[in-house]
């Protein structure tokens, strides 16, 4: 049961440190004039907004298994 509160707690983590990320990167977007640059960091930007939602079902599932 701790396992799984574990698990629940390290994926919070890393979905909150997903969209500090993308707020980061978002800033570098704003800031550079590279046209190629900003085509990467919004690629990045777009894979994890594609990657929050499945954290989210990880989390949710972590916490579900740690309340049996």
């Amino acid at each position: 049961m701790n396992e799984e509160k574990d698990k629940a707690q390290i994926i919070k983590e890393n979905i909150e440190a997903t969209i500090m990320n993308a707020i980061q990167t978002e800033k570098a977007i704003n800031e550079t004039n590279d046209p190629k640059t900003r085509q990467q960091l919004q690629a990045k930007n777009e894979g994890r907004a594609q990657a929050i939602p499945s954290l989210i079902r990880d989390m949710k599932e972590a916490e579900a298994l740690k309340q049996l």
